[in-house]
């Protein structure tokens, strides 16, 4: 059994489109969920959901998506869901997406995965993103044998490790709380990478100019929470990955 746990923050037109074309890559499942639950975390703009699959939770204060993904583990957990697995709401979804990362942590050891993801548009700056490896995940060297890092957006853990593991909402933005996970979760177990769970992301440039603010705000966002992560994380200091990009090439 499998559940995707999606939060989000609804402040415009395109991020309702965005979730509704997500929420359509989820319907198309080879493999369906048993669970899916949407966690709005204090949206300033309501969105009625159309889809009737899935279990729409709306938070009364705005947290940021670490408390948002924690009140979905909380009600995987009580259900006894084995896989949980996590994506946002600016994602597309591959059909075979839930079935390879299922099939990935029930034939493994890895208590946790993290899939292939690749940017939806087509500007140059979504090319850069791919080629940066911007958000995927990361491979720790020297061996590239298991995950230092992966992202949030295309991940999932084992019910004892989302257990054990969850995101520290100390982190007030989508920005350094999935790394940290990561080093806390590597402390005891490994991420696996499972190239065959593809899904897509949408980072909203209409074009290579136009989209050049975005891009360096995205950046700016990332950097802020670099205190935070190398506060709690020395091994930052002398840990060595590569972006999966290279990898994946090569395959």
């Amino acid at each position: 059994m499998s559940a995707l746990i999606i939060p989000c923050y609804i402040k415009s037109q395109w991020d309702i489109d965005c979730l509704n074309r997500l929420l359509n890559s989820v319907r198309e499942q080879n493999q369906p969920f048993e669970r899916v639950y949407l966690i709005d975390d204090a949206s300033p703009l309501k969105y009625a959901p159309r889809h009737d699959f899935i279990e729409h939770i709306i938070l009364s204060v705005n947290g940021g998506p670490a408390r948002a993904r924690n009140a979905g583990i909380d009600r995987a957990l009580k259900l006894g869901i084995q896989h949980i697995l996590f994506t946002d709401h600016d994602c597309i979804l591959d059909k075979q997406w839930n079935a390879q990362m299922v099939s990935f942590l029930d034939q493994t050891d890895f208590a946790a995965v993290g899939g292939m993801t690749h940017s939806w548009g087509n500007t140059f700056l979504d090319h850069y993103h791919d080629i940066n490896g911007t958000l995927a995940g990361k491979w720790l060297l020297p061996d590239r044998k298991e995950l230092w890092y992966m992202p949030s957006l295309n991940f999932g853990m084992k019910a004892f490790a989302a257990e054990q593991f969850p995101f520290d909402e100390r982190f007030p933005t989508a920005a350094g709380e999935d790394v940290d996970l990561c080093l806390r979760l590597r402390s005891k177990y490994k991420i696996g990478f499972c190239p065959d769970a593809k899904l897509w992301h949408d980072y909203g440039y209409k074009n290579s100019i136009s989209g050049f603010g975005k891009f360096v705000k995205l950046f700016k966002k990332y950097k802020s929470s670099s205190a935070t992560v190398y506060e709690g994380h020395t091994v930052l200091m002398w840990d060595s990955s590569e972006s999966i990009f290279k990898g994946n090439m090569i395959q």
